[in-house]
């Protein structure tokens, strides 16, 4: 019991917020709720975008609005309509309408209000954001491009504006002089870019010659300090920033920043401070200037000492990670949007470095209600209900997200009742997908006892990777797909099971599956993107060896190479060792033009010549083609010609899980289980 509660508890952090509405189709083309035609503002709006406006209120009670998108005609587009104490958003395909996603109603007007409007389109997603309040969000890719209008009985639309959103992403380590023009406003507060360094030399500090020379200090005094950056229509991110205190002072980081009475502010204090708030770290909504606590956990920082904070938001869900640890996670509606920013109080002055703005997406659902147009059947028979997704049929398939996701993580909980086999698919496209699928004890399906990752395309179903997988039927257990620039891993329970690596598997939409003749039941199901690869550097000063010499030998995992002592025959090899998953990444030019010979390893040892792994690439003069072999020690285990026709020609030699990948000229050459 106390295992299901936990899985359950889960759930419900994540569904506070709206109510989905119920599906209907109806044999009805758009309904249009003001006299005459709608007011179209686009001969054709591509996605992503947001209708920005005001909404005056004339007539409370009668007051009802509508918003087109993806509008081609009257039988096809997307309605959202809103009125007092109604919101709907409404697909119409050949004139059968559906009603899909998430609706609130918005409580009541009031006569001669001014009210902000937004209706975002991203391409997957929808949301109707009213007097900074999110009243609907609604997920569907059906239809794209067409016209954007309106229609409003009992008030006025005025001052519309397309306004396209481009990609979110900002980042600073304030390596610029104190005056240098600044990326940041400061809103509230005392800001200012100081040197890391407070002894008396930093004033004579260079920022050239220093890998992070400067930083952003910041002080509240009588209230808050508060510095933001980016655009009012920026929404779904996630902000980061190195923090070192100086006292014990609360600081913070904000999302959604509207004006200094409207945000979303994580708030963290000292577990020093003689404060009754002391020693905790909280998730808060400021309204109208009113706080309102989401979340809290325990613990604080220390003054003196950096730390790594994030906060992230998507879809109304928050959560906030100190040094890459997640530690809280709540929900709220409001604002939908808005600006990045810094936060500290107090006197003592805070330290803010490398700060990183970035687009995150993340689908976290418990299906405590259905949401039509999010969940879509790509096979056999589903229900949503009570807190469950239910799946039967033979590979049966129900699918969410969106086509252009790639290297992401999924996660469900899951369970086969019956004679079942149950999995996770991932990067579902048109051509076709892939899958984790496990053959529960007694199912009698094919794979029975195992976990395989499987390729379906053209009808056709391909095994790639097969592990032993012994589960019974009956109990929850919980599995991970991740994909990551074609290799694909599986874990069941937190422990990986089975790896493979495929080309094809890049990009895609994410999905529950169901084979054989009993049912599936699937909870929980989370799915984020994972970091960008991090590239090895290292400050030019500490290459240049003639002018600092001592540096010469200085190690990191962010160092260059190691010149060798013979530089006609030795090695060069990278500073530092690297573990995991590792590319390298380099071109070759005028491939025609040359003869010779390179050499690159992976997994190596220096004083251990026949160690890792080793790719060898010739050229001959006046052929445009090259001559690559693949060896393990000293063991040769692929060997190819390449026709090249990009000058200079790409190389990228990866170590992906268990696999060795080379891709030249974009062309996969090798792909060895290694």
């Amino acid at each position: 019991m106390k295992a299901e509660a936990a899985r359950r508890a889960f759930g419900r952090l994540l569904t506070q917020g709206m109510a989905a509405t119920a599906l209907a189709v109806v044999g009805a083309v758009a309904p249009v709720c003001a006299q005459g035609e709608p007011t179209m503002l686009e001969e054709t709006a591509e996605a992503p975008y947001a209708l920005a406006a005001t909404l005056h209120v004339a007539e409370p009670e009668a007051l009802r609005f509508q918003v087109l998108l993806d509008y081609h005609d009257d039988a096809n587009c997307y309605a959202i309509t809103c009125s007092a104490r109604e919101v709907e958003v409404e697909r119409f395909v050949n004139g059968e309408a559906t009603t899909i996603g998430q609706t609130r109603a918005y409580g009541g007007f009031e006569e001669d209000a001014e009210l902000e409007l937004t209706v975002r389109r991203d391409g997957w997603r929808m949301e109707l954001i009213l007097n900074r309040q999110v009243l609907a969000r609604a997920w569907d890719d059906t239809l794209s491009g067409g016209k954007v209008g309106y229609a409003v009985t009992g008030g006025e639309i005025a001052d519309p504006m397309i306004q396209p959103l481009g990609g979110v992403y900002m980042t600073d380590d304030f390596m610029r002089t104190a005056h240098a023009r600044s990326v940041w406003e400061q809103v509230q507060g005392t800001w200012k870019t100081q040197s890391l360094r407070v002894d008396e030399q930093s004033d004579r500090m260079e920022a050239d010659k220093a890998a992070n020379a400067f930083s952003y200090w910041g002080k509240g005094g009588d209230g808050a300090g508060i510095a933001t950056t980016g655009y009012w229509f920026w929404d779904n991110y996630s902000v980061s920033t190195a923090v070192r205190p100086a006292g014990n002072d609360p600081l913070g980081l904000i999302a959604y920043f509207q004006d200094p009475e409207n945000y979303i502010l994580a708030r963290w204090t000292s577990a020093l401070s003689d404060a009754g708030d002391a020693d905790r770290l909280e998730l808060i909504a400021v309204q109208g200037g009113q706080r309102a606590l989401l979340a809290e956990a325990p613990g604080g920082h220390l003054p003196g000492q950096w730390f790594r904070l994030q906060l992230r938001i998507c879809d109304g869900l928050i959560q906030c990670f100190v040094d890459d640890e997640p530690r809280l996670a709540a929900r709220a509606d409001l604002f939908g949007q808005g600006q990045p920013g810094l936060y500290c109080e107090g006197n003592q002055g805070t330290f803010f470095d490398s700060v990183i703005v970035e687009a995150w997406e993340v689908l976290a659902e418990e299906f405590e209600t259905a949401v039509p147009g999010k969940w879509v059947q790509a096979g056999g028979i589903w229900e949503i209900e009570g807190g469950l997704a239910r799946g039967s049929g033979q590979e049966a398939a129900l699918l969410s997200g969106r086509r252009e996701w790639s290297r992401y993580s999924m996660a469900a909980d899951l369970q086969a009742r019956g004679r079942a086999g149950v999995g996770l698919v991932v990067c579902a496209g048109d051509e076709g997908s892939y899958a984790m699928r496990i053959g529960v004890k007694g199912s009698g399906v094919d794979y029975e006892g195992q976990a395989q990752i499987v390729r379906r395309q053209g009808g056709e179903t391909a095994v790639l990777s097969t592990a032993p997988a012994a589960i019974a039927p009956g109990g929850w257990h919980r599995a991970e797909v991740v994909v990551d620039e074609g290799l694909i891993t599986g874990y069941l329970d937190g422990k990986r099971v089975l790896d493979a690596w495929d080309a094809g598997a890049r990009s895609g939409r994410i999905g529950l599956q169901v084979d054989g003749g009993g049912e599936g039941l699937f909870d929980n199901v989370y799915v984020t993107m994972l970091p960008s690869p991090r590239i090895a550097r290292v400050a030019k000063e500490f290459t240049e060896g003639d002018e600092h010499w001592e540096m010469v030998e200085w190690a990191s995992t962010r160092a260059p190479w190691l010149k060798p002592e013979d530089e006609e025959s030795g090695v060069w090899w990278t500073k530092g060792e690297y573990f995991g998953d590792k590319s390298i990444v380099f071109e070759i030019p005028r491939v025609a033009a040359s003869a010779g010979e390179v050499t690159v390893k992976l997994d190596a040892e220096p004083d251990e010549a026949g160690s890792g792994l080793t790719l060898i690439i010739a050229t001959e003069r006046g052929a445009a083609s090259l001559n690559v072999a693949l060896l393990a020690g000293d063991e040769q285990i692929a060997e190819t010609t390449v026709e090249v026709e990009s000058d200079p020609c790409p190389v990228r030699f990866e170590r992906k899980g268990t696999w060795v990948v080379v891709t030249i000229d974009g062309k996969v050459v090798f792909n060895e289980k290694r």
